[in-house]
């Protein structure tokens, strides 16, 4: 059988800029290993394309950078630039990213069949930060509650053109059906995937944190991620003054961007909290040096309150990392408390802080949950064993 042409459309891809970022790159590698020809449309800074190899074409379009309004001055670029695409290529599998891709990105009829991934519902995400401080959400999740009505329109519009939908998880496959009503049977649960060769667990631990500048002598709790409201930093930065207490040298490292004054909120709750001394904020890391930052970790903290099936938390897992996070969304599909990891209830800090304690006190059980964290994720999300999945999708749709 003649392998498929796939044309991946996102907002985000390279470089890396989240999940769904990190979804393109490492899928479209994989397919490529197995023979399919890739094609890509995505934002960038500049109008150009870009034949990397004779498998792999990328068409970057102009977009801005704000959060959600990128995606539909995306799916305006894309329309077009598939319009032209249909005259030279003929797309097996259409193949955008929910819910960062309206309906209006794809041409009616373009391609022969439509397979969508779901990595969060904009309801979903409206009904998880409603009940957080206003002051703690950033002018993108402000718009998503305010607008939530409009973004949904278009998310459900390309869900119920597609053949086939992909979640993430097993959470998100009863979000499509709770708030979309969503079929069973055109719903397929496929996990994210990890590189488990770019993420491997650390040799010289003290070593790494010296060559990023940390100090060998401490203990790094690591967070990653953006700072959204919804990744919970306010509980992780109250969960902080009880671990200080017990253990001078700690250091909590946040990695990741946010927009506008986010870092400047987190840095004076900190300071009114009295652990401002003991927080690294990183800013954007780039993700050639990321394996790195994981290694330099001893425990990673993730305090989400929702969340599909977060690849922080697998980067983390398949570095050998013990990992705090909470039972939202699809984590606990992954991570089974005591095995792998801790699992505590969302917005508790006091939770929070006991088990990041345990971890720090019970080093030798930490150290077995980490052996665990990293055989698991080997067997079950490399993203070699994912693609066989996908791939099963898509010939599933083109008999």
């Amino acid at each position: 059988m003649t392998k498929q042409n796939i044309c991946f459309i996102s907002p985000e891809y390279w470089p890396l800029t989240g999940g769904t970022g990190a979804y393109i790159y490492y899928l479209s590698n994989a397919l490529m290993k197995n023979g399919y020809n890739i094609n890509i449309v995505t934002g960038a800074n500049q109008n150009f394309d870009v034949q990397v190899n004779n498998q792999l074409k990328v068409y970057f379009q102009k977009i801005p950078k704000i959060p959600i309004i990128k995606s539909f001055m995306l799916a305006k670029a894309s329309y077009n630039k598939l319009y032209s695409i249909r005259n030279t290529t003929n797309i097996d599998i259409t193949h955008p990213q929910l819910p960062l891709t309206p309906s209006f990105a794809v041409p009616p009829h373009f391609g022969k069949n439509l397979v969508c991934t779901v990595h969060s519902t904009w309801k979903g995400e409206a009904e998880a930060i409603k009940e957080e401080a206003y002051n703690h959400l950033n002018a993108n999740e402000k718009f998503l509650v305010s607008f939530n009505r409009f973004l949904r329109f278009f998310e459900v519009g390309m869900i119920k053109r597609a053949n086939r939908v992909i979640a993430v998880s097993d959470f998100t496959r009863k979000e499509l059906k709770k708030y979309y009503n969503i079929p069973e049977n055109r719903i397929r649960v496929v996990h994210n995937g990890v590189n488990t060769h770019k993420f491997q667990p650390a040799e010289n631990k003290q070593k790494i944190k010296t060559e990023l500048g940390l100090n060998p002598e401490d203990t790094i709790i690591l967070s990653v991620g953006r700072l959204y409201a919804r990744k919970g930093l306010f509980t992780l930065i109250e969960a902080m003054p009880a671990v200080v207490k017990q253990f001078k040298h700690v250091k909590f490292v946040i990695s990741g961007k946010g927009q506008s004054d986010e870092m400047a909120k987190l840095d004076a709750h900190a300071k009114r909290l009295g652990v401002k001394d003991n927080i690294i904020f990183t800013g954007y890391y780039p993700d050639q040096k990321l394996p790195k930052l994981y290694q330099a970790a001893d425990v990673f903290a993730f305090s989400t309150f929702y969340e599909h099936h977060p690849f922080a938390v697998l980067e983390a897992l398949s570095t050998g990392l013990p990992v705090v996070t909470t039972t939202v969304g699809g984590i606990a599909e992954t991570i089974e408390t005591g095995k792998n990891g801790l699992l505590v209830r969302p917005s508790d800090s006091k939770q929070f802080s006991d088990a990041l304690l345990y971890l720090l006190e019970h080093q030798m059980e930490a150290s077995e949950m980490g052996l665990n964290a990293r055989k698991i994720i080997v067997e079950q999300y490399d993203w070699s064993v994912l693609v066989k999945k996908t791939m099963q999708i898509y010939d599933e749709v083109s008999t």
